[in-house]
């Protein structure tokens, strides 16, 4: 049976959205500079259709986007053919709990000349294991089945604009960390950076796990107004079917955590 809300509860939920999605700017690098983001005039006022419409040219990358398996797999592409786009993101992880993890201070060491990549500090196992005993002895009983996602905060997305940004790298997460957010069950992991190729194998152990089904949300912004250790995730990402990027809108909404009874 579909759900469905009073007007009241509508309301109330608009002034507790925060927009975490990261703004596409021209010029941004989201990938590199071959995959720049460019808005292109394509009619003016002036045109015979009196109406100004501009182009847009991006990788499918840019800005906050989801990567599913086919972004590394070409098995992936089967998927969206064979099971249909609606089957394998929506709507089961349209809207879902989220667990809140801030790890500020993971930073790059410092710049390289250019084309070449610094990368900081990575989020440990010990370090994720440490905060769910924490949550555990805050909250005894929590439903843990009930969230299928997480959220990294590093406090990186103040640096998505900077001139340097990818010569300056970027915190990362450790393999044995991923795993460990897998073998607890979850279905996705999202954070205020990417989970980079050159550095550790996040893509490989999320996006090929056996069990199917499972994507990142990269590039978000503004986690630093989120308060709760649990939020709900709204991912909203473009129907473009069998591309292995999905730009997206992203919004959270604060929970507070609860024991079952």
């Amino acid at each position: 049976m579909r759900a469905t809300m009073h007007w009241r509860d509508v309301t109330a939920l608009n002034g507790s959205l925060i927009d975490v999605s990261l703004p596409v700017r021209p010029g941004m690098f989201p990938v590199s500079e071959q995959s720049n983001v460019r808005f292109v005039v394509i009619n003016g006022y002036d045109s015979p259709l009196g109406m100004y419409e501009t182009q847009l040219r991006m990788s499918c990358h840019a800005g906050t986007h989801v990567d599913y398996s086919s972004h590394i797999d070409p098995d992936g592409y089967r998927a969206f053919r064979d099971d249909g786009f609606e089957d394998v993101l929506f709507p089961e992880h349209t809207f879902t709990l989220a667990y809140f993890l801030p790890f500020d201070g993971k930073r790059p060491s410092g710049l390289l000349p250019a084309g070449e990549w610094q990368w900081g500090e990575e989020i440990t196992e010990a370090e994720v294991r440490a905060w769910f005993e924490r949550f555990d002895a805050a909250h005894p009983g929590f439903p843990h089945q009930e969230v299928k996602g997480v959220l990294l905060r590093t406090g990186w997305n103040d640096q998505w604009f900077h001139p340097d940004f990818w010569r300056r790298g970027g915190p990362t997460l450790s393999d044995s960390a991923a795993r460990h957010f897998m073998d607890r069950g979850l279905h996705y992991l999202s954070a205020d950076f990417t989970f980079t190729f050159e550095v550790g194998r996040t893509h490989d152990i999320v996006l090929r796990h056996p069990d199917g089904n499972r994507f990142l949300v990269e590039s978000l912004c503004n986690l630093g107004a989120i308060r709760t250790e649990l939020v709900g995730l709204f991912v909203a990402p473009l129907k473009l079917e069998g591309c292995e990027g999905l730009p997206a809108r992203v919004y959270v909404v604060e929970v507070e955590p609860s024991p079952s009874s």
